[in-house]
């Protein structure tokens, strides 16, 4: 839920990831009387030690304020989420990086499939992310959940026109690669020795014609069976395993 300037994030790990990466403000956190196991215990440590606030509410009038979560018996206050700007991104991600790889998302608009696209990214050292503005799901608390806290830790920026931020990744000096079931080169083929930014369609259309005229590459999954394509989030999740494959790889030849 966002109400103005504030978020609310519920469940154990999105709370516990905010407050770790500390890039957004804790208001109060609420409490259901009488729910307490290891890992809630541990949290409240963190919370008590960053003096934040702590309302405590009995466990039906805790329920009947936020039955609409799977809140695990806390819900946290947050300030929304900042983002940044294009060329913040990019510059970050070539600072981390020398073939960083970027994943940009063509109007997901499930926030699950958006939660999970984004721990996907995160585990797997993705540097950061573009959404468009307009038909994607909002950075909320469903995202949050569904991220398990990962979207603490993945920056994202926001742009009008996808075509247009492609043009600018491309003048930084990143390839433009778009999943694709009719790809013309195996994800297990393409060397993510470059800077890469994966192109994701949305959920049953795929990457829209316009955007993957501007693909340099385009990637298919090889698949085991008649099924011809997988959804947006375990797609990017087999993708962005294999480009950490492939690097860890290198540096264990390279040590």
């Amino acid at each position: 839920m966002r109400d103005g300037q504030t978020d609310i994030l519920y469940g154990i790990n999105p709370i516990t990831e905010a407050l770790k990466v500390s890039k957004r403000k804790c208001f109060r956190v609420v409490l259901e009387d009488g729910k307490i196991n290891p890992r809630l215990k541990a949290l409240m440590t963190l919370v008590q030690s960053k003096k934040i606030l702590i309302e405590s509410l009995p466990k039906e009038e805790f329920k009947k304020r936020y039955h609409s979560y799977i809140h695990q018996g806390i819900i946290g206050y947050f300030s929304i989420k900042e983002t940044v700007g294009l060329h913040e991104l990019i510059s970050g991600a070539l600072k981390k990086s020398t073939d960083p790889i970027l994943v940009i998302l063509d109007k997901i608009q499930d926030p699950h499939n958006l939660g999970a696209i984004i721990r996907s990214a995160a585990a797997m050292n993705v540097q950061g992310m573009v959404l468009p503005k307009h038909h994607t799901a909002p950075l909320n608390e469903t995202v949050a959940k569904c991220s398990s806290g990962a979207i603490e830790k993945l920056p994202i920026t926001w742009v009008t026109n996808l075509s247009n931020a492609i043009k600018v990744l491309k003048k930084s000096g990143f390839w433009i690669v778009g999943i694709n079931p009719e790809g013309t080169t195996s994800c297990y083929d393409f060397k993510f020795d470059m800077p890469v930014a994966i192109l994701i369609g949305s959920e049953g259309k795929g990457v829209r014609p316009l955007l993957k005229k501007n693909c340099d590459f385009t990637l298919s999954i090889p698949m085991a069976n008649s099924m011809n394509s997988l959804n947006a989030s375990t797609a990017g999740a087999v993708v962005f395993y294999e480009a950490l494959r492939q690097k860890l790889n290198k540096k264990s030849r390279m040590s």
